[in-house]
């Protein structure tokens, strides 16, 4: 009996064995159009990209020598990396293929059904809810708010002027979470004035867990994953993390309850818009009923999350890249200066005219994408192309970094030229700072409005040096793009 037990279970087993196995044929099969990096047994590619200081290196690499596509693994995950500008336009440009890839689920505990990272109907309900939080109308109000923070900002910069380098990094972050909060929550956190922000350390530090999972083969299953130190460290930041939400969200409602209404008529007799918070708390769907609480705090998460690391940075990076080229910073201070003239505040029309500021953001956000990477999964087999077949749970990684540094598309791209935005001839999918196509970035005309309206205070205020001696950034590819060394800069106060 017991021999006919084994004989059983050795033939079930090589039975499912030869199943797999003929099911992972089919499925190269599929994918034989695709170049394939070759890997190590079993680990695939994953020790390539497992260091964040050196994985975008190699995936530009990868991406030239395949002419944008080719095919990696990281242990037995299928991953297809993307710069090829047709596949980009193709996969971005889809109503259908939008659910985001195992990567942005190890956000979960943390965002949950956040816009950010959920998919199908949950998302479209989302964002249709939230669209009118970022409409133009509120944007003109919400830049009044910037004043507040950005003052502080520059009080606090003031005390390292004349030093040979100060790192704006932290400065520049709890600056950001200051803004988010005050415009979009309507509440203030002070966190510029708590230079030791635990809210600021914790973000920074779910950030390196969810890229550490993502290139960690060992990480990426959540049994496994529950035995490491890291399920620990997550679970005590995302307990503080969504305490920090609650904080905001009670903050508001109380205000609210005690008449302090942000959506009374201004001095114009104009009725203010409801900002992203007021929004949530005052929403009723077609039934009369309100947001559960549980959408509200995803939301809020979501947003001072996305509001406030992806600016900050995209702020770093940029008073890194005016520090190297002083004609450009020469060039976009003769032009805020000339609008600023008289005014002590800027308004939303001011910060339009600011063209050439603008030009040097966009030239910033392409050498630094703040979102170096965007990632879907197939639920199902696509077709990409005639006898071009993806196949279902392959994870689509597109390089935005590969994709803005193409020379195919910007010549000299590795260099700071901020007019070669002048040119209208740049494709749409070539350029890829917020992403594109129906899930791009919700917030990206609030983010250039808060980098416009910060820089050019900043520029009033400073002359920003090359530090002593002269700092160059590494860069780090995690949930958003950062400089493992910080931002170091000199800071001369400017005589207008």
């Amino acid at each position: 009996m017991s021999s006919l037990f084994l004989y059983a279970v050795v033939t079930l087993a090589a039975i499912w064995l030869i199943d797999k196995w003929r099911k992972r044929l089919a499925f190269y099969e599929k994918l034989r159009w695709v170049n394939k990096v070759p890997g190590l047994p079993l680990i695939g590619n994953a020790l390539e990209f497992k260091d964040p200081t050196k994985s975008l290196t190699r995936m530009q690499e990868v991406l030239l020598e395949n002419d944008g596509l080719c095919y990696v693994e990281l242990l037995y995950r299928p991953m297809i990396l993307i710069s090829n500008y047709n596949f980009v336009e193709w996969l971005l440009s889809s109503n259908t293929l939008i659910e985001k890839s195992l990567d942005y689920k190890f956000l979960h505990n943390w965002l949950e059904d956040g816009i950010l990272i959920s998919t199908g109907a949950t998302w479209k309900n989302g964002r249709k809810i939230l669209s009118p939080a970022f409409h133009f109308s509120v944007l003109e109000e919400i830049v009044t708010k910037f004043d507040k923070p950005t003052l502080i900002l520059i009080e606090l910069l003031e005390k390292e002027v004349g030093k040979d380098s100060v790192n704006i990094y932290s400065y520049i972050k709890n600056y950001a979470l200051d803004v988010i909060c005050e415009s979009s929550m309507g509440i203030e956190v002070e966190a510029q004035k708590n230079s030791q922000s635990t809210y600021v350390k914790s973000v920074d530090s779910m950030c390196n867990i969810v890229v550490d999972r993502a290139f960690n083969p060992l990480k990426t299953k959540d049994w496994l994953y529950m035995l490491t130190p890291s399920y620990y460290k997550e679970k005590a930041y995302v307990r503080y993390l969504h305490s920090m939400s609650d904080k905001v969200i009670k903050s508001k409602k109380s205000s609210r309850q005690n008449g302090i209404k942000e959506d009374k008529d201004d001095d114009t007799g104009r009725k203010k818009k409801n900002a992203f918070l007021d929004l949530l708390l005052t929403y009723k769907d077609q039934n009369g009923e309100p947001l559960s609480e549980k959408f509200i705090r995803e939301q809020v998460d979501t947003i001072m999350f996305a509001g406030h690391d992806t600016t900050s940075m995209g702020l770093c990076f940029a008073i890194h890249c005016l520090s190297k080229n002083r004609e450009e910073q020469e060039k976009a201070f003769k032009e805020i200066k000339e609008i600023s003239e008289g005014k002590d505040k800027f308004t939303y029309a001011d910060l339009q005219e600011m063209r050439y500021l603008e030009l040097i953001i966009k030239e910033t956000l392409r050498l630094y994408p703040t979102v170096p990477f965007y990632s879907r999964n197939t639920s199902q087999d696509f077709i990409f192309q005639e006898n071009k077949v993806i196949p279902k749970d392959v994870t689509l990684l597109t390089c935005a970094y590969a994709i803005n540094r193409d020379p195919k598309v910007f010549k000299e791209p590795e260099k700071f030229i901020p007019t070669r935005f002048l040119d209208t001839d740049v494709k749409p999918f070539s350029y890829l700072p917020f992403s594109a196509g129906p899930r791009n970035c919700i917030g990206q005309k609030f983010a250039m409005l808060e980098m416009k309206a910060t820089l050019a205070k900043l520029l009033l205020n400073f002359e920003i040096l090359p530090s002593i001696p002269e700092h160059n950034v590494i860069l780090s590819a995690e949930a958003v793009l950062k400089s493992k060394n910080g931002f170091c800069v000199r800071l001369k106060k400017r005589i207008i």
